[in-house]
């Protein structure tokens, strides 16, 4: 008489149901180096931040104190020491922030080198993802598994990473940026989010395009570069400037948090002259301005308003043209591969 197994515990089966399954597992067993390896990236990054920013709010802690002011630093001054150490600490957070920026401007193109070369065009380089479609699993739901898992991690690091970042900042109290300082701005907002999604849909495009680990990984990270690059210098005309005029030619009450597009003179007519006119003609400047009957001042700029306006259209564009890859990579797919 044979013997039936018993059945499996239903806390067991719903276990393993919510678990990973098929190749969404397969993606994560293949490339647990690689997730593992970010982990620790992010993890030692939120530590050595925190750790920088706890430390730094305890020295301004003990600053306020001692009853000094930062205007206490002539040498000659009871508070001038403090005052130094003070400085010396708010620029050590500064400075823990810049490289949680960079961090966050780097991961993306991380994340694009990765999809181009080891999930997607080293295995179609090799051929081993022939294994998988052999397996049941369809062409589309192993990209699908390839793009989903590393979206899911690149999503959670980042939004760690920036979490930590604005914490860090609201414990500052000195050196803070313009909010416009390119730094700043790309690593602000939902901007790190939009790049992670572009390059990971860009690398998966190039890795089934040219199936070549190496040239996959060198396309992918140059157009992380250019798209970092080229919208550094054009994301200042994404969103109309607010112009203002002034009666002179001199400004004095200019804000220094207004993003500025392009200031000039203006003449009597409503003609703009650069800023640089007559700037050769020495102390008779003024005399060449009166000749050339200019009347005032106009600046185009951005005040902090705009800062949310010029964000959602750049994250708009890289998500456009993350969505427009990812469609080309299923289209192409599909036709290689009916």
């Amino acid at each position: 008489m044979s013997t039936l197994a018993p059945p499996r515990p239903a806390a067991t089966r719903a276990t393993a149901t919510a678990g990973l399954r098929g190749p969404a597992r397969a993606v994560v067993r293949q490339h647990r180096r690689t997730f593992q390896l970010l982990i620790l990236v992010v993890v030692l990054a939120v530590v050595g931040l925190v750790a920088v920013a706890l430390w730094v709010g305890h020295d301004a802690g003990l600053f306020a104190s001692t009853g000094c002011q930062v205007g206490d630093d002539s040498p000659s001054h009871a508070c001038a020491q403090s005052v130094r150490d003070y400085m010396d600490s708010q620029l050590r957070l500064r400075a823990g922030r810049s490289w949680a920026e960079l961090l966050l401007v780097l991961l993306p193109a991380a994340y694009g080198v990765f999809m181009a070369g080891p999930a997607i065009g080293r295995e179609l380089e090799s051929g081993t993802h022939r294994l998988a479609w052999t397996q049941s699993v369809s062409p589309a739901r192993w990209l699908t598994a390839k793009l989903a898992v590393p979206t899911v991690a690149a999503v959670a690091a980042t939004l760690v990473l920036k979490a930590v970042t604005v914490w860090a900042a609201g414990r500052s109290e000195q050196y803070e940026e313009g909010w416009y300082f390119d730094g700043l701005h790309s690593t602000s907002g939902v901007l790190p989010l939009a790049y992670a999604l572009f390059a990971l849909a860009v690398g998966t495009l190039a890795g089934l395009l040219l199936r070549s680990t190496l040239r996959s990984m060198a396309v992918a990270a140059v157009i992380q570069g250019i798209a970092v690059y080229g919208f550094s210098r054009v994301r200042i005309h994404l969103w109309p400037a607010v112009t203002a005029t002034y009666g002179s030619s001199r400004i004095d009450d200019f804000h220094p948090d207004r993003w500025v597009v392009d200031s000039g003179y203006l003449t009597g007519t409503g003609e703009r002259l650069p800023f640089g006119t007559c700037a050769g003609a020495g102390d008779s400047g003024d005399t060449c301005l009166d000749a050339l009957g200019v009347t005032g001042r106009y600046v185009d700029y951005h005040p902090e308003s705009h800062r949310w306006p010029l964000q959602l259209v750049e994250s708009g564009i890289l998500l456009a043209a993350a969505a427009l890859a990812v469609f080309v990579a299923y289209r192409l797919l599909r036709r290689l591969h009916a």
